[in-house]
């Protein structure tokens, strides 16, 4: 094993580990801490306390995500399907691979803005602030399943 095979490796790693985290941070946010905040009296006080750490947090895990999309894509799925293309095997597997991929790139998009609004201090956004974090809750699981579906189309 070479160096390109432990590159492709730590970067594939990257991207689920960013996409565990984020969505493990939104699931936190929106079934344990705002439930919490919204109990005690200074809730909104201890969120803007707790705000740049998750900012730190999910811009990062955002920043890796699409570094090693565009990586993990164009470096090793867009070569791989000709490689399967140039055999004529898994045709079928294959006519479906760009549409969900495409799918998901864009559910990817609407969550990173989804995402990149709720650190923002917006006082009218963050009054459905229970609503946007399950919308992203709901988005993170869906692009993991299609994750899921690409992985076994090859």
């Amino acid at each position: 094993m070479d160096e390109t095979f432990w590159f492709v490796v730590v970067m594939r790693w990257l991207h689920v580990a960013s996409a565990v985290v984020g969505v493990g941070t939104t699931l936190f946010m929106r079934f344990v801490i705002v439930p919490a905040l919204a109990r005690v009296p200074n809730g909104g006080e201890v969120l803007d306390q707790i705000r740049p750490g998750l900012k730190r947090v999910i811009h990062s895990a955002l920043g890796l995500l699409i570094l090693t999309g565009f990586y993990n894509y164009l470096a090793v799925a867009v070569p791989r399907i000709k490689q399967l293309k140039s055999t004529g095997l898994a045709a079928e597997q294959l006519a479906l691979y760009h549409p969900i991929m495409g799918f998901k790139i864009i559910l990817s998009l609407v969550l990173f803005v989804v995402a990149i609004l709720l650190l923002m201090p917006l006082p009218s956004f963050h009054e459905n602030r229970k609503t946007w974090l399950s919308v992203n809750s709901v988005l993170g699981l869906l692009i993991l399943f299609l994750a899921a579906i690409l992985r076994r189309l090859w």
